[in-house]
């Protein structure tokens, strides 16, 4: 039989329902095995343990343990197997785009019909905290600047209040610290020069538990959509939260959307860098696309919001 290993959270161990019921829906059909993280990045090696001897690697978890798994995935070379995501975490935002819930029956839905899409995925070469060379793999978004401080200070809080005032609250306090920095940003489309609020590189579309800021992302495209946000203030966001909810762009000079499948992004001042929902590192920044790189149980990805549009 076909092995399908979960990887979990350590918050997860005690979770017996879930495993009795993923035993239950699986066990017939499947050989079923259960990895839990111990630490951060953990989720890396359990994937990649987990790509060498098996069929199907499910990521149960949020963005942070997809993250992860991806990363594990692709270390393994392992071309073959397919990837799978239940979505049981804080934000679980590139399950919106991609379509898949927090649903075991479902789960079998998708293998029994065999419903796998090649997804594209973005390589990023960074700086960690001691100026060393770090090199990464990301699925849903990468951003400099806001969204790295918005990563650093979610790292601290305390979630009790729900994801999206949880990320609310960090956007806010991220917006009343963060200064507008100048960076040289090089895509393949096209240059940068001047300040930033925030440089975002999407695959998907939702960030920050639910805000659709990239509307014209599609995960199977070859492209990067990229959103640039360059001196936006608070008081913008705010006025314009209604419409990055609905997944719609923001008319506003200083809001540009564009597509890419590279992006060099130099600073004078080291920027931090999100990476799917973690801070990740610092500018300089290389990140590369990788067209079709995962194999991914998924419902279709959703359609681009809009095309060929600059604002």
């Amino acid at each position: 039989m076909p092995t399908l290993s979960f990887i979990l959270h350590g918050k997860h161990r005690s979770n017996t329902k879930l495993v009795d019921e993923a035993r239950r829906i699986f066990g017939d059909t499947h050989t079923v095995a259960f990895y839990y993280t111990e630490h951060a990045g953990h989720a890396i090696n359990l994937a990649k343990q987990a790509a060498l001897q098996g069929s199907y690697v499910i990521a149960a978890g949020g963005d942070g343990t997809m993250n992860e798994v991806i990363n594990g995935i692709m270390l393994s070379n392992n071309e073959q197997v397919i990837c799978g995501l239940l979505p049981c975490g804080t934000g679980n935002d590139f399950a919106k785009t991609i379509g898949v819930k927090n649903n075991l029956a479902e789960l079998k839905q998708l293998i029994n019909n065999n419903q796998v899409t090649a997804i594209d995925v973005g390589h990023i070469k960074l700086k960690d905290g001691t100026g060393a060379d770090v090199a990464r793999y990301f699925i849903n978004i990468a951003d400099v600047g806001l969204g790295g401080i918005i990563a650093q200070k979610l790292a601290g809080y305390n979630k009790w209040m729900g994801a999206f005032i949880t990320f609310q609250r960090a956007i806010i306090s991220g917006f009343l610290s963060f200064k507008h920095q100048p960076v040289q940003a090089k895509a393949d489309t096209f240059l940068y020069n001047g300040k930033i609020l925030s440089y975002i590189i999407a695959n998907g579309k939702y960030f920050g538990a639910g805000l659709g800021i990239a509307p014209h992302a599609n995960p199977t495209d070859g492209q990067f959509a990229i959103v640039l946000g360059a001196e936006i203030s608070l008081w913008d966001y705010l006025l314009n939260l209604g419409k990055v909810r609905q997944c719609k762009p923001i008319v506003h000079p200083q809001m540009s959307y564009h597509s890419a499948a590279t992006v060099q992004i130099d600073s004078a001042q080291k920027l931090p860098i999100d990476m799917d929902g973690e801070f990740a590192g610092y500018t300089p920044m290389q990140v590369t696309m990788l067209p079709g790189a995962i194999r991914l149980l998924c419902n279709n990805p959703a359609p681009n919001n809009i095309k060929d549009k600059v604002y």
